[in-house]
């Protein structure tokens, strides 16, 4: 991807987005009509950031998310058939298994031992 798609992507303008990452605008435009080209590692750090900055979506990331979606609707969907339904234990847990602290296969494991069943 070059800076001009990144730059686009992002909805800035070409002040802004020189300024973000401290380049001159010159420099910027020279890029973009590619009269000058960044090194690879510049516009892969750029991406990084914007990334990580939530301003620019990767498809991994999208597919990442989307993982994440289905596994916690499995989590969500095993502890409510082995559950009364959704009180605050059963939240807790299905928190502990989205922020990571526990896996599906440890969830199911406790409440095929009735660990969340409140019995």
């Amino acid at each position: 991807m070059e800076v001009r798609e990144l730059r686009l992507q992002t909805g800035l303008s070409q002040n802004k987005f020189a300024k973000m990452f401290d380049i001159p605008v010159a420099t910027l435009k020279d890029w973009e009509q590619e009269r000058r080209t960044p090194p690879a590692y510049v516009v892969n750090m750029m991406r990084t950031i914007l990334e990580y900055k939530g301003m620019l979506i990767s498809p991994s990331y999208v597919e990442a998310c989307e993982a994440r979606r289905k596994s916690v609707e499995n989590a969500m969907a095993i502890m409510l058939s082995a559950t009364i339904g959704p009180d605050e234990l059963f939240l807790e847990v299905l928190d502990s298994y989205i922020f990571g602290k526990i896996s599906l296969e440890e969830l199911e494991v406790r409440i095929d031992r009735f660990e969340y069943l409140g019995v």
